[in-house]
C-alpha cells in the first residue's frame, strides 16, 4: 500500500497539468472540487544507480481552490495576496529526491551496487563479517513561500523558496519557472520550463554514501549545492464533457556534479503520463 501510495503521489506531483509548485487560478474555477483519474501508461526514471523506475496505468488528481487556501493533489497553500496579475502564497509541497528512495523500496539497495569498484582487488578482506547499513532516505515535507506573476496573456513566471519543516535534512529549495497555455487543434497545450536549486545540505543527505552502506572503499567526492533543469510540455484534447485524451511528458536535467556522484547514474530523467482522463 505505501508503494502504491507513493506513486501515485510522486506520479501526480511530477506530471499534473499544472505547475509543479504553484497554483494555475487561470485554469482553476474557485470554490469547486476538481477530480479526475487517467487511465494509460506513465511514470518516472529513478536516477539512483540500481534503482527500480516508477511504473503506473493509472494517475489520479485531486484539487480544490477556496477563497484562501487550496490543494492541488499533494501540494497545499494558502494565499496571503492575489489578484488577476500577481499574488504571494503560503507553499507546503512534497520534496521530490525522497521519492526516489520510498519508492523503491530501497532496503535492497546497497552501495555494491551503487560504487563500483575501479580495481579489481578487494578493499575489505574476505574473511571479515559484512555487516552493511541499508541504503534509506526519508521523504521530507518542504514549506515556504511562492509568488507568480502574469506578464501577458497565459504566460506566467513563479518564483518560490521552501525549507524542510519535517526535520529530515533541514535543506531548502528555491524554484523559478515560466509557463504558457495555449490553444492548440481544437486541444489546450502547455509548455513550462523551470531552474531547481537544492541548498548543500538536501543533497548532502540524499545522495551521500557512508562507509557503513558501501562494501568497497568510497573515492573522494565532496557534494554540493546542485542546480537542476526541467522541460515539460502537455497537450490535453476535450472528447466530451467528462472525457479527455492527455499527455504530459517532462525531463530533468541534472546537476553535473550531482550526476557524476556515487549515487547518481544518469545525466538527468523523464516523467510523464499519456492516457485517457475521466473528470468527476
Amino acid at each position: 500500500m505505501k508503494r502504491l501510495f507513493g506513486s501515485m503521489c510522486c506520479l501526480a506531483a511530477s506530471t499534473a497539468f499544472a505547475q509543479d509548485d504553484v497554483k494555475q487560478p487561470q485554469l482553476i474555477k474557485k470554490s469547486t472540487f476538481h477530480a479526475s483519474v487517467t487511465l494509460g501508461y506513465g511514470g518516472i526514471e529513478n536516477p539512483v544507480l540500481d534503482a527500480d523506475d516508477v511504473i503506473s496505468p493509472i494517475l489520479p488528481s485531486l484539487a480544490y481552490y477556496g477563497d484562501s487556501w487550496y490543494f492541488d493533489d499533494f501540494s497545499i497553500g494558502y494565499s496571503l495576496f492575489e489578484s488577476e496579475k500577481f499574488y504571494i502564497d503560503l507553499l507546503g509541497r512534497f520534496n521530490d529526491d525522497g521519492f526516489f528512495f520510498e519508492l523503491d523500496g530501497v532496503d535492497k539497495l546497497f552501495a555494491t551496487g551503487v560504487v563500483r569498484s575501479s580495481s579489481g582487488r578487494p578493499t575489505i578482506p574476505s574473511a571479515s563479517p559484512i555487516n552493511l547499513t541499508p541504503i534509506e532516505r526519508n521523504l521530507s515535507y518542504m514549506a515556504g513561500f511562492s509568488s507568480a506573476l502574469n506578464i501577458y496573456d497565459d504566460i506566467w513566471l513563479s518564483a518560490a523558496y521552501v525549507h524542510d519543516i519535517t526535520n529530515v535534512h533541514n535543506g531548502y529549495e528555491i524554484l523559478f519557472n515560466g509557463y504558457q497555455a495555449f490553444t492548440l487543434f481544437s486541444g489546450i497545450a502547455g509548455i513550462e520550463a523551470g531552474i531547481n536549486y537544492k541548498n548543500e545540505e538536501l543533497i548532502d543527505y540524499y545522495y551521500t554514501v557512508s562507509p557503513t552502506e558501501s562494501k568497497t572503499r568510497l573515492l573522494s567526492y565532496n557534494l554540493e549545492s546542485a542546480t537542476n533543469y526541467y522541460l515539460k510540455v502537455s497537450y490535453e484534447y476535450p472528447i466530451s464533457d467528462n472525457f479527455s485524451v492527455d499527455f504530459k511528458l517532462k525531463h530533468t536535467w541534472l546537476d553535473s556534479n550531482l550526476a557524476n556522484s556515487h549515487m547518481i547514474n544518469k545525466n538527468g530523467y523523464f516523467s510523464g503520463f499519456t492516457g485517457i482522463t475521466y473528470h468527476f
